[in-house]
């Protein structure tokens, strides 16, 4: 586990590397919040010179269906009240999408 703090050191970048070569899907399969957890726990401070290709990953998740299947519902349906977030009204959601981007330029 690599861990790179940001300027802000309450967060960082964290690399997940397999043990063995072509490892990565048994490492996907072990990797839970508890050993995430754990592994982050036992880290301990180093000087070393690493090097990291450029990389830009984006993903995004639609998230109407698993709100709706917990049960938030309303604010999709005509009958929303979003009058605490805008006087523009009648207003609904039509859809809630999550996007993260993960890009490396440069360490």
């Amino acid at each position: 586990v690599l861990s790179l703090p940001y300027k802000d050191t309450s967060y960082a970048f964290n690399v997940f590397l397999p043990k063995v070569r072509y490892g990565l899907d048994a490492l996907r399969k072990k990797l839970t919040g508890a050993t995430i957890q754990k592994l982050l726990s036992q880290l301990k401070s180093t000087y070393m010179t690493i090097s990291l290709p450029k990389m830009k990953i984006e993903t995004d998740f639609k998230l109407k269906a698993a709100l709706m299947a917990m049960g938030v519902t309303e604010m999709f349906s005509d009958n929303a009240d979003l009058s605490g977030i805008t006087k523009l009204l009648p207003l609904k959601v039509s859809d809630a999408v999550h996007k993260a981007i993960i890009e490396v330029r440069s360490l």
